[in-house]
């Protein structure tokens, strides 16, 4: 599928360098987007921006490198990426605290049969470059992206066409009815110009000074490919309104909480309770991700001669105590993985779906239904399953110990981030943990995994569940526009995959942006997440003054 990036890796778990050459008017990694080379991006920032009135000159993030920010050379392994080009690119539609809003779109309206949706573009857009922004540089972006995916999600093969109507409008007709277009497709894909990249037929490769021209609040003034950071600075001429931060800074941070305490970040993302508590004691705030949008779970290779028997998925559930594991490593108020996946705080999540408590009886009970009788020492000889993780792992540990409770050998296999992905891309292992975020957003994202069809490729194991029943449910889902029809479809989908398991989600863990609120308080969470479920907190929105 042109439209897919098949090669991405495991969100939060696996990252790697994609190899990228330059071309064009810069060969050097530091190049501006005017063309000029520079110092690091912490070196220009020393030198205090001069912002205007109300407007905060600097802040500082946390994050690390994430390739160049085009539309086709950040990295795929993580949100950074994404969120990085989107300050540089516009969308028909985003979200702000509530939900879909209009962007580059100022309204839209759905044709009866649900096949035709018409867009009526915002009037006096320019791109950084000067150049007007037309219905034509939409249309050249949805048919350009058919043959160069973009490197995030957004799934383009829905379109059967896109058209200009008039000089403010266009019209899109889809294959099918597609429920999160809206959110999922147009709120994701950015519109790029047309008269930089009509004559660029290698856009992976393209580094000219142009490549990162685009609508949004932001341009490029620095990026250091060596020590990944960026520096972003306000476009003042954006169409919705002042930008009401001068720079903005993304740089490595070690230890988040102790560089936010010594004043060298301003804000940064942390997964531990007790860090954020801690934080607010000294005068820091915080903004929790609502509803949930990241799981660490568990993936099971289906191929397995073992594990491809559900019996044997259930049984190890069972000997899990995912609640003490989420108690242990994330605080606050722990979530336990929902069996089907969605967070329980999501409202697509289904409250009757099947769960698993804690029960080693009834492991043990069923490990020995399958014939993995204990020796006298209490190991069941023929039951030796290898688990793999990409980093040191907590959740390893402890779900080592609590399986071998029931006789269960574990073995905890850590390998490097490359040897994990291709282990993965090949089914060599048998079970790995692996992190995701997304969960939060449109529910349409467990077809996306289950059918083999995600960005994210090894996000479970799609291609080799053949489940019909879930198969046409998530076909129904898509094309279904009633919410409640909708809903009820989503929660079916949620009792297959609780029953059958093809993937074991350990426990939620909500992000937590740390802050420094004397630099900048506008942050605020992003209800469904950002774009297709993004739980992170630096959305373009708050950090603009909208024209009212």
């Amino acid at each position: 599928m042109l439209s897919r990036i098949k090669t991405s890796v495991l969100l939060s778990i696996v990252c790697f360098a994609l190899v990228l050459s330059a071309c064009g008017n810069s060969n050097d990694s530091t190049a501006s987007p005017s063309g000029n080379k520079g110092d690091s991006a912490s070196q220009t920032a020393a030198s205090k921006p001069e912002a205007e009135a109300g407007q905060t000159e600097l802040v500082r993030i946390a994050w690390s490198d994430s390739g160049y920010p085009s539309p086709f050379a950040f990295s795929p392994t993580g949100p950074g990426g994404f969120l990085h080009n989107s300050f540089l690119f516009d969308t028909l539609t985003w979200k702000d605290a509530s939900g879909i809003i209009p962007w580059l779109a100022k309204s839209w309206s759905i044709s009866e049969d649900g096949l035709s949706y018409t867009f009526k573009l915002e009037s006096g857009v320019k791109w950084h470059d000067g150049q007007s922004f037309t219905a034509e540089d939409v249309v050249f972006s949805f048919n350009y992206y058919k043959t160069h995916p973009f490197n995030w999600t957004g799934d383009i093969e829905q379109i059967e066409s896109v058209t200009k109507m008039g000089e403010d409008s266009v019209v899109f007709k889809l294959k099918n009815k597609y429920a999160p277009f809206l959110s999922d497709l147009v709120g994701i894909v950015p519109i790029i110009p047309k008269h930089v990249w009509e004559h660029v037929d290698k856009p992976v490769e393209y580094r000219a000074s142009d490549a990162l021209v685009g609508t949004g609040p932001y341009t490029l003034k620095e990026y250091d490919e060596k020590s990944g950071q960026y520096l972003f600075e306000a476009n003042p001429d954006y169409f919705k309104g002042k930008v009401k931060v001068k720079e903005i800074q993304y740089l490595n941070a070690a230890n988040k909480a102790l560089a936010l305490q010594n004043d060298e970040i301003d804000g940064g993302l942390t997964m531990s309770y007790p860090e954020v508590e801690d934080l607010q004691k000294q005068g820091f705030e915080s903004i929790k991700s609502e509803p949930t949008g990241s799981a660490l779970r568990i993936t099971f290779n289906l191929e397995h001669p073992q594990l491809g028997d559900k019996r044997l998925r259930q049984a190890i559930t069972y000997a899990l105590d995912r609640s003490e594991m989420a108690s242990k490593l994330t605080g606050g108020e722990p979530m336990v993985g929902n069996a089907g996946i969605i967070p329980p705080d999501s409202p697509w999540y289904n409250p009757s779906v099947k769960q698993y408590e804690y029960n080693p009886d009834k492991a043990n009970q069923m490990l020995d239904e399958l014939g993995y009788a204990k020796n006298a020492a209490g190991i069941r000889e023929t039951l030796k399953l290898n688990v793999m993780v990409s980093s040191t792992s907590q959740e390893a540990l402890i779900m080592q110990e609590m399986l071998k409770k029931v006789g269960v050998q574990l073995n905890i296999q850590q390998v490097d981030p490359a040897a994990f992905t291709a282990a993965m891309g090949e089914n060599k292992y048998d079970m790995a943990i692996t992190g995701h975020i997304g969960l939060s957003g449109d529910p349409d994202y467990l077809r996306l995994w289950f059918l083999g069809e995600a960005s994210n490729a090894y996000a479970a194991r799609g291609k080799t569940w053949n489940n019909s029943d879930f198969q046409k449910l998530a076909i129904e889902q898509m094309q279904e526009l009633d919410p409640d029809k909708r809903k009820e479809l989503v929660g079916k989908m949620q009792d297959i995959l609780a029953d059958e398991l093809p993937t074991l989600v350990l426990y939620h863990r909500p992000f937590y942006y740390m802050y420094n609120p004397k630099v900048y308080n506008g942050w605020s969470n992003t209800y469904g997440g950002i774009a297709d479920g993004i739980p992170l907190w630096d959305n373009k929105v708050f950090l603009i003054d909208a024209k009212k």
